[in-house]
């Protein structure tokens, strides 16, 4: 579900410590010895409100104060899905389609003005544990005809029994009447306040997975009730909205009550967001168990990860975000102590990493350490199939990925930075390999040009071209310094088959705004996987995704739909693999996408930031980061 733009990859390699005042522990009073990340992101945060949450972004933010029933272990490899407001996993019956979740007592919600005062006097505000009727609700919310779900919707839709209706109920109110959530749905039941229990509609082996995203956190009727029918009256206290005044989406940082480790304490767009620790959080502690050593990884415990094993998280009291679009910005706050952790600027890579991909022995000695992690997804650009000209001429787009250097962009722009990317599923994953590469999915210019004239021709016949010629076409790009490059580069591949383009520039959410409009011709994203299966890729070409905001090419083949339908049920096997491979193959040949790259990523730190390790699919792992402030201070470290 996180789509993606070459930056948002970069938001872990920019984090910086400072030493900033902030309120502690369970005394509200403020100290200036707190432990601080401070940290820079390069775009825009599409969403604070888990139930519209549908990018890499606003995934890295919300999964520190938003928390789902699952989670995955930190350490583990391959990944493991966990319990974290649930006692243990499912209990799975009725041949796969009941899920009966026992939820952990006394999880409670950050302290807010939606639960009133507290009653002891000893805080502000009160707070209350999490019930089960609480995920029941956030499912609503997913559902809801009102509030612009897309992509978390376009994973239950058609899975759970009348929720699909009760999104055709919700139509019928107006946008501000909340009573629709006293509407019930036949597979959602709290039986009792501790118990939830989902029926399916068919079997969903990738359930599990949807239930560890923070998309189903628990959403108190409270902030409903407090938060979106009222306003402030400017004197301290709130008066009621009328029904067409309402806002259903949670867009404040006062709205976003969570129960996880942080509180959003602020939050100012493209400027500053600040994360402080919640000091009612639950006892949760450092994992005890870890990857084990193979022969490409001396395992956790070798590499100290294991050092704090079982002990109380989370370890950092602040998470301060701010807005830096220029890479190489963080970089010379590296440079001066002042970042904790950057990513490697283009122009200086080679300075920094071997050709055989290790640090330098020069920056080993300055007590700089690589991480080093390819992450499970894949670069593109993307055609709309719905286009009168690139969607219409397979041709056209055969040859574009014939014709486009892909290699030479992954030297030149990233470093060597990347694989090449050879289908439409990350390596790793099951089906990859059985599908074999695309047959487009290499530079070839003699049959790139051949391709282009059939689809001249065929372009001719259906009274495509212009004077004779291709007309211009149009590629949406996210801002930034980056997509200069980028934008260049492409003009200089389509230039080599004689294609004109026109590249605009868009700040990430009005690029995501105008791709789930179909407005563009063709754009540069990506999509990272939400979880460690071919299908999660597969989906995006689903034509019932469409309209979920999750097939943004627009493809429809009903074929592919046939065979998506059946397979999306069934349990992981070796007849599942194989119609996996099946499906790869169709999207190769008909190219709604150009692949470009699986994307490899070299993050620098300080020594003193231990428990550094990038997870593959998962978020909100800050609570488990340390940060040797001995070690900083010594070595002249958070200026």
């Amino acid at each position: 579900m996180k789509w993606f733009y070459a930056t948002a990859l970069l938001i872990l390699a920019v984090l910086t410590l400072f030493p900033l005042i902030l309120l502690s522990g369970d005394t509200g009073k403020r100290h200036s010895h707190a432990i601080v990340y401070h940290c820079t992101y390069p775009a825009d945060v599409k969403s604070i409100d888990p139930a519209t949450c549908g990018d890499d972004v606003s995934s890295i933010i919300q999964a520190n104060f938003f928390e789902g029933l699952y989670a995955y272990h930190y350490l583990k490899r391959p990944v493991e899905v966990v319990p974290q407001l649930a006692t243990s996993l499912p209990e799975i019956t009725d041949n796969g389609l009941t899920y009966t979740i026992r939820l952990k007592p006394g999880v409670l919600y950050h302290r807010n003005p939606c639960f009133g005062a507290d009653p002891s006097g000893a805080h502000p505000f009160a707070t209350r544990a999490v019930r089960a009727a609480d995920f029941v609700l956030a499912f609503k919310r997913i559902a809801d005809y009102h509030i612009n779900t897309g992509l978390a919707w376009a994973f239950i839709a058609g899975r759970i029994a009348g929720l699909d209706d009760f999104r055709e109920s919700t139509r019928l109110y107006r946008i501000g009447d909340f009573s629709r959530y006293d509407l019930p749905v036949a597979g959602l039941e709290a039986p009792d306040s501790l118990t939830l229990r989902i029926r399916l509609l068919k079997p969903f082996p990738q359930f599990i997975y949807i239930l560890a995203m923070q998309t189903c956190a628990p959403i108190p009727r409270e902030l409903v009730d407090y938060w979106l029918t009222t306003e402030s009256d400017g004197h301290g206290g709130r008066r009621p909205l009328a029904v067409h005044e309402r806002n259903p989406e949670i867009t404040e940082p006062g709205e976003a009550v969570g129960t996880g480790p942080y509180l959003l304490d602020l939050m100012k767009r493209k400027w500053k967001i600040r994360l402080v620790r919640n000091p009612d959080f639950r006892p949760d502690f450092y994992p005890t168990e870890g990857q084990g050593p193979s022969a490409n990884y001396p395992g956790d415990s070798a590499l100290g990860l294991l050092a704090d094993a079982g002990k109380r998280v989370p370890f950092i009291d602040e998470i301060d975000y701010r807005y830096v679009d220029e890479q190489y910005t963080s970089w010379m706050m590296f440079l001066s102590k002042q970042v904790d952790v950057a990513s490697i600027p283009r122009e200086t890579f080679q300075s920094v990493v071997r050709p055989d991909k290790k640090l330098t022995d020069e920056w080993a000695k300055r007590g700089i350490r690589l991480n080093r992690f390819t992450e499970p997804a894949i670069y593109w650009i993307v055609f709309n199939m719905e286009d009168s000209v690139v969607g219409r001429v397979k041709e056209l787009r055969q040859a574009i990925c014939l014709g486009y250097d892909v290699e030479s962009e992954i030297e030149v722009l990233l470093n060597g930075r990347g694989r090449r990317a050879t289908n439409t599923v990350p390596t790793d994953f099951k089906g990859h390999d059985e599908a074999g590469a695309s047959p487009y999915a290499r530079f070839d210019t003699v049959a790139a040009l051949a391709k282009l004239n059939e689809a001249r021709a065929k372009m001719a016949s259906l009274g495509l071209l212009v004077k004779g010629e291709v007309p211009e076409l149009r590629i949406d790009l996210s801002d930034g310094p980056d997509a200069i490059k980028e934008a260049e580069f492409a003009r200089q591949q389509f230039g080599r088959l004689g294609l004109r383009i026109k590249t605009i520039f868009n700040d990430w959410p009005t690029l995501q705004r105008k791709v789930n409009n179909k407005q563009s011709q063709m754009y540069m994203m990506g999509w990272i996987a939400d979880y460690p299966d071919a299908e999660d890729f597969l989906q995006l070409y689903y034509s019932g995704n469409i309209d979920k905001g999750t097939n943004n090419s627009n493809y429809r083949n009903p074929s592919f739909d046939s065979l998506y339908e059946r397979v999306r049920v069934m349990q992981d096997s070796p007849e599942r693999t194989a119609i996996y491979a099946t499906m790869i193959r169709m999207i190769s040949e008909e190219c709604p996408v150009m692949l470009k790259y699986e994307p490899e990523d070299f993050v620098l730190y300080h020594d003193w930031d231990g428990h550094m390790k990038q997870h593959p699919i998962g978020y909100g792992f800050f609570k488990y980061h340390r940060i040797d402030t001995g070690m900083r201070t010594a070595e002249g470290g958070g200026r």
